[in-house]
């Protein structure tokens, strides 16, 4: 790959098919998880939307099997350091609560928007209708507590009612043809 020359009278094209070779091979070299050019450009503007989108469904997964590794050989390493350290303080940690190891515990990394929130917002309405998924999860894959955001809806909920205040409501969606059929608008209308 020759290397792209700074004058006015160089084609964009060569240089862009030249930065183009680079990143696929700096792709490689540093991260096998970012297979797609337009992902490690952050360009998918040559690309249509569903191999966009796919593209980086893949990059996003990679990463979550990146925390999750990063989860196993570092932050339950520097987790359990931590509480061999404040073991070896009188009066630190409570005597009654038995070995660490057994405490639950849950890392919380940084959620991924989707594209369309409107489009997810009823996917996850759907998902924990039919039970395919808890509250848990879902707020999970946002990067939040659960326990957390309910305590804080809660607080929410307490003060707009000791404020006299009305929650807006989201307008029902209704498909045209499960409307009633006097409510199906006619030309003579």
């Amino acid at each position: 790959m020759e290397p792209c020359p700074v004058h006015g009278d160089t084609p964009r094209r060569s240089c862009t098919k030249s930065r183009v070779e680079l990143l696929r091979s700096a792709e490689v070299a540093f991260s096998p998880a970012v297979a797609a050019t337009n992902v490690a450009a952050g360009n998918s503007s040559g690309y249509n939307y569903a191999s966009g989108r796919l593209d980086h469904q893949t990059y996003f997964k990679a990463i979550r099997v990146e925390q999750v590794h990063l989860e196993a050989v570092v932050l339950d390493r520097i987790r359990a350091a931590w509480f061999d350290e404040a073991a070896l303080i009188p009066g630190l940690l409570p005597d009654d609560l038995g070995p660490f190891v057994t405490w639950p515990h849950q890392w919380f990394w940084d959620g991924h928007e989707h594209v369309d929130p409107a489009k997810e917002a009823t996917a996850q309405a759907t998902r924990l209708a039919n039970l395919t998924t808890t509250l848990a999860d879902e707020y999970a894959r946002r990067g939040l507590d659960w326990e957390a955001q309910l305590r804080q809806r809660a607080k929410e909920l307490a003060l707009v009612a000791a404020l006299g205040l009305t929650p807006a409501q989201a307008p029902p969606t209704t498909n045209p043809e499960e409307q009633p059929d006097d409510a199906v608008a006619t030309p003579d209308d």
